[in-house]
């Protein structure tokens, strides 16, 4: 599943100056009026103050301060742009971020398939599916309902361990041998492991969870 973060909250201003004080330029009014025209626009970046700025030399971590830091910031710039936009030197204020997306199964930065007959996994590739593990692939060829398994099958044959055997979602992606319940007289578990402190997946192959098909 793709996940996003968000940060560097800033808000984008658009300025069209057209007084000296427009630019900071102040104290001088008695002896100017107008700048010169035409003036192009110029556009600046306001940064919100951080959440754990307590003070000056003083802060803590943003997530002492609130629990959902993406939505504060946010808040945070809006009510920046809202002031800003009464501003009369102030043509346009809209808040933008950095996202950063990645893969919340592998943690590799999320990226997607767009050329299809170049960078293929196989013949149930489209366009949009996922490049960086195969648990993300399976998820997403789930989402989009396209049935990767030939009918009948229940598991697949563990490609190093012949006597042990993968549940559907975690031998297809290995191109293991497909196994169907004729195969299976005496049933069998997934031995996939998750990793060392969850352990194995030991799902009964034989057992087809909802949403599935055999």
């Amino acid at each position: 599943m793709k996940e996003t973060h968000r940060d560097e909250w800033r808000v984008m201003v658009t300025l069209k100056p057209r007084y000296p004080a427009d630019l900071g330029l102040t104290g001088i009014d008695d002896l100017a009026e107008f700048l010169a025209g035409p003036t192009p626009p110029i556009t600046v970046a306001v940064l919100p103050r951080r959440l754990g700025k307590l003070s000056a030399g003083m802060s803590v971590p943003d997530n002492m301060m609130s629990r959902d830091v993406e939505g504060a910031y946010r808040r945070r710039c809006d009510e920046i742009a809202a002031e800003l936009r009464n501003r009369p030197q102030v043509a346009e204020a809209t808040v933008a971020c950095t996202e950063t997306h990645w893969c919340s199964h592998c943690g590799l930065g999320w990226e997607v398939l767009v050329d299809v007959q170049g960078g293929r996994q196989d013949e149930f590739s489209i366009a949009g599916e996922p490049v960086c593990c195969d648990k993300a692939i399976a998820e997403f060829r789930s989402e989009q309902g396209i049935e990767v398994h030939a009918e009948g099958v229940v598991a697949y044959r563990h490609p190093d361990r012949p006597g042990e055997v993968l549940c559907r979602e975690h031998g297809y992606p290995w191109f293991a041998q497909p196994l169907t319940a004729d195969d299976l007289p005496d049933g069998g578990v997934c031995v996939y492991k998750h990793g060392s402190l969850l352990g194995e997946c030991g799902r009964d192959v034989l057992i087809v969870e909802a949403g599935e098909r055999a």
